[in-house]
């Protein structure tokens, strides 16, 4: 049996094989100095929907 795993985006429980991981790029403030920088994140995505571009958009504000 194959390992279901959640979209980070839609939410969508799919085999590992049917998602495909992208990275994510964002505003993030360092936890004591307050410092803005950009950090990143790699989540899995489905492979036949907008899901990573979406998430990148929904980050970007």
């Amino acid at each position: 049996m194959s390992e279901t795993v959640k979209c980070a985006y839609c939410g969508t429980k799919r085999p590992a094989s049917e998602l495909k991981p992208g990275k994510i790029f964002y505003r993030d403030r360092h936890p004591r100095t307050g410092k803005a920088f950009l950090n990143e994140k790699t989540n899995p995505y489905c492979a036949d929907k907008p899901c990573h571009a979406n998430d990148q958009m929904a980050h970007e504000g």
